[in-house]
Formats: C-alpha cells, sequence, structure tokens
C-alpha cells in the first residue's frame, strides 16, 4: 500500500462513485459499504481455488468482469500477472484507483465485452469467471467462445431449477438444446446488472453439460447457495483430467 494520509484517501473516496468497499491494510476502508452492505476483508473463497491452481512465481489469470477490482487485488496476490476486464469504463477506473492505492503492479485492466470476447485474447492459467455469465443473453456461445483462454476454469453463477418462477427460453447451441430461463436485467446505469435488457440463466444440469459439451475434462460443482436473486454456484473445471474436490 502506498503511503497515504487520511486526506489522500477521502480524495481517493471522492474521485470516483463507489458502489463496492474492501478494507486496506490499515484498516481504513477504500470504497464504500456495497449492495449487501458489507465491505470486503481478506480472500474470497473462489480466489483461494485460483491460489490453489497455479504457481505464483509464474501463473497467469485472466478475470472477465472485475467490477471495481476487489477480486483483481486478491488475484494478484497469488499470481504472478492478472488480466483484468470489465465493460464499463467508470468499472476500470475503480480498479485502477484500488490497485494504485495498493501499490500493485502485476495487472493490467482493459475495457472489453465478455460477450465479444474469445481466443485472440491469449492464453492463461486461469480464467476466473465470477459474476458475469448470468448477465449474458448467451451464455452457451460465451461459454464455447471462451474454452480455449485458459487450461482452468473457476466459474461462479446463478443458475435455475425446474422450480425457478422465470420464464422458460431454452437455448439451442449445435444441435443440442440447453434448458435456461429469462431473467429481466437493471440495464447500463446498474453497475450490477449485465448491458442488456435481459439475460438467460442456465438450469444448473444445463450448465455443466454445456461445460462438458466445451471440452471441459472435468466439471465438479464445489458449492451451491442460496442468495436473494435465485440459487448460485461455484464450478471448477479443467480442459484436462485433474482429481476431484469435495464439495463445499
Amino acid at each position: 500500500m502506498i503511503k497515504l494520509s487520511d486526506r489522500d484517501l477521502q480524495d481517493f473516496q471522492e474521485a470516483v462513485d463507489w458502489k463496492t468497499g474492501m478494507c486496506l491494510p490499515d484498516g481504513r476502508v477504500l470504497g464504500v459499504e456495497g449492495k449487501r452492505g458489507k465491505v470486503s476483508k481478506g480472500n474470497d473463497s473462489r480466489v483461494a481455488l485460483v491460489k490453489e491452481m497455479i504457481d505464483p512465481a509464474h501463473g497467469t489469470v485472466l478475470e472477465v468482469g472485475c467490477c471495481e477490482g476487489i477480486h483483481t487485488l486478491q488475484l494478484a496476490a497469488v499470481a504472478r500477472h492478472v488480466t483484468a476486464l470489465d465493460v464499463r469504463p467508470k468499472n476500470i477506473v475503480c480498479t485502477l484507483t484500488r490497485l494504485f492505492v495498493h501499490d500493485i503492479k502485476n495487472v493490467t485492466v482493459k475495457l472489453a465485452d465478455a460477450r465479444f470476447l474469445d481466443a485472440k485474447e491469449g492464453h492463461f492459467d486461469v480464467l476466473f469467471h465470477v459474476g458475469v455469465l448470468y448477465h449474458l443473453m448467451d451464455p452457451v456461445e460465451h461459454l464455447f467462445a471462451i474454452r480455449d483462454l485458459a487450461d482452468s476454469l473457476v466459474l461462479d453463477t446463478h443458475v435455475t431449477h425446474a422450480d425457478t418462477a422465470f420464464p422458460r427460453d431454452d437455448i439451442q447451441y449445435n444441435g443440442k438444446s440447453y434448458r435456461a430461463h429469462l431473467y429481466r436485467e437493471g440495464g447500463w446505469s446498474d453497475v450490477f446488472s449485465g448491458v442488456e435488457p435481459a439475460s438467460r440463466w442456465l438450469d444448473q444440469d444445463a450448465l455443466v453439460q454445456v461445460l462438458r459439451d466445451a471440452g471441459y475434462a472435468t466439471v465438479e460443482v464445489v458449492q451451491e447457495r442460496a442468495e436473494r436473486n435465485g440459487p448460485r454456484v461455484c464450478i471448477v473445471a479443467h480442459r484436462q483430467a485433474k482429481a476431484a474436490r469435495h464439495a463445499a
């Protein structure tokens, strides 16, 4: 962390319209309480999964949807280099500010739309894909497009089940049908929403099948949880077979 007076911190606080917050090493907070009234402290369990997968001296991570850089900061501590992408310029500014204050130099931040992401972005050891898939209108096409970006995938997303109240809207791809439901998004002005009016959430079993069809040799649901908007899962997948973990 850089040397930061209270006045400096206040100026950084006022420089952008923060929507999230994280504790600094000295206990002060950069940002604000997030959408659930909380400030991030310590390492996220999904970042811990990445830490188990890679050598910190050599490993590279591609983060899809960095938002305001809270996960980016944590990933930078467990990887040699992180490339962080986001579609909103405001989020890019917040992420760069957070990285600067923490004196992090092993991160490249890029303005990019996940809907148009493909293998041209390069190749990485781990693809960190948290909180983005359920904002896409065609998550199936997206998963096929990004499958060659990394050897391993940490995917955290909302899913649906048979009893969901959302309207049914299955996705057709490569001659197969994947069960999905339509979800209404909040629009561009809502930093926690997708950029389209609506998105489609895959059924949990359909999501696992998509990943297998896309070429992942091992696909494991390591966590299932109930959230305000609906069920959510964390999945670890590898292009080549690896030993399974125990579900959390």
